[in-house]
């Protein structure tokens, strides 16, 4: 027979054996140290998630600050594209009156007073010569370039020919175009100098002094004619009552015509010359232009007496 032995102080803590208790204990000690691993992950878990949301937080902070100073430059690069559009404007309308001054300034630049040339002349011409006549002759024009040819006329049909049923009629000829006219450059205006001289070798000394004048071209001043005559000159008698005496017959004279050009040189090269012809108010203007800015600065022309 089996017999059932039952202990019932096992089961009453204060009369647990010393092996069951340590037995306990190690069940305990070994449960927190499984644990170990799954609070270090959750630590790193909250580290790393800590980690993100501050560089989150810093991208942001940082991308906020960025679109504040791009916007800052943008206001001030638009400010910028003002003014330098205003300065652009502001160059555009000097340079126009840049443009007008030095327009201007070439006028005056061109200008030949006939006060310091009629001074010039009188100063050239040789004892025996008179002057009698200064004119100006406007230059010839230029030759205009021939015109084109009218475009030929189409024949016209016989009388007598009678068109064929199925021709269709010829497309009208195209009108040719006219070729424009070419600009032409102003020619400088021409002087003639007319008078008498006693002799045809001073008629050439004279002409040989206008060559030399800086307000006429040498190249183009030429000896146009040059005819021995009568001499206009009437002599009379002082006293009427006085008997008649034959009057003494006077040389014949030479009438010459000389033909020039004026000087192309600036007046802003000839200002010793205006100064000893007493031209001071054009030389006056010319180096007020000068002492502007207007006018270059030009060295006085240097040219034989």
């Amino acid at each position: 027979m089996y017999s059932l032995d039952i202990n019932f102080l096992n089961d009453r803590p204060d009369y647990k054996p010393v092996a069951a208790a340590k037995s306990s204990a190690k069940k305990s000690s070994g449960g927190a140290k499984d644990q170990l691993p799954l609070i270090g992950a959750l630590l790193f878990a909250l580290g790393i998630n800590a980690a993100v949301m501050g560089a989150g937080l810093w991208v942001t902070n940082e991308n906020k600050d960025k679109t504040t100073k791009q916007e800052a430059l943008d206001k001030e690069l638009a400010k910028l594209n003002t003014q330098a559009n205003a300065i652009k404007a502001i160059n555009a309308e000097t340079d126009k009156v840049t443009a007008e001054y030095k327009a201007l300034a070439g006028v005056f630049d061109q200008i030949k007073p006939w006060s310091a040339m009629l001074q010039d002349l009188s100063a050239r011409t040789p004892a025996g010569v008179q002057i009698s006549k200064i004119e100006q002759i406007d230059p010839s024009p230029s030759p205009v370039a021939a015109a084109a040819p009218p475009p030929a006329a189409t024949p016209a049909a016989s009388p007598g020919a009678s068109p064929s049923p199925g021709a269709s009629p010829s497309p009208a000829s195209p009108t040719p175009v006219a070729a424009p006219t070419p600009v032409v450059a102003p020619q400088a205006a021409k002087v003639q100098i007319s008078g008498i001289a006693s002799t045809f070798a001073q008629v050439n000394d004279f002409m040989l002094l206008v060559q030399r004048s800086p307000f006429f071209l040498n190249t183009d001043t030429r000896l146009v004619a040059a005819t021995l005559k009568n001499n206009p000159t009437q002599l009379q008698v002082r006293n009427p009552n006085a008997g008649a005496a034959e009057l003494p017959k006077l040389r014949p004279v030479v009438e010459y015509k000389i033909e020039t050009t004026l000087s192309p040189t600036g007046a802003s090269e000839l200002l010793p010359e205006l100064r000893s012809k007493q031209a001071d108010g054009l030389a006056i203007r010319i180096e007020t232009l000068q002492e502007k800015g207007v006018l270059e600065t030009q060295k006085p022309e240097v040219k034989k007496q």
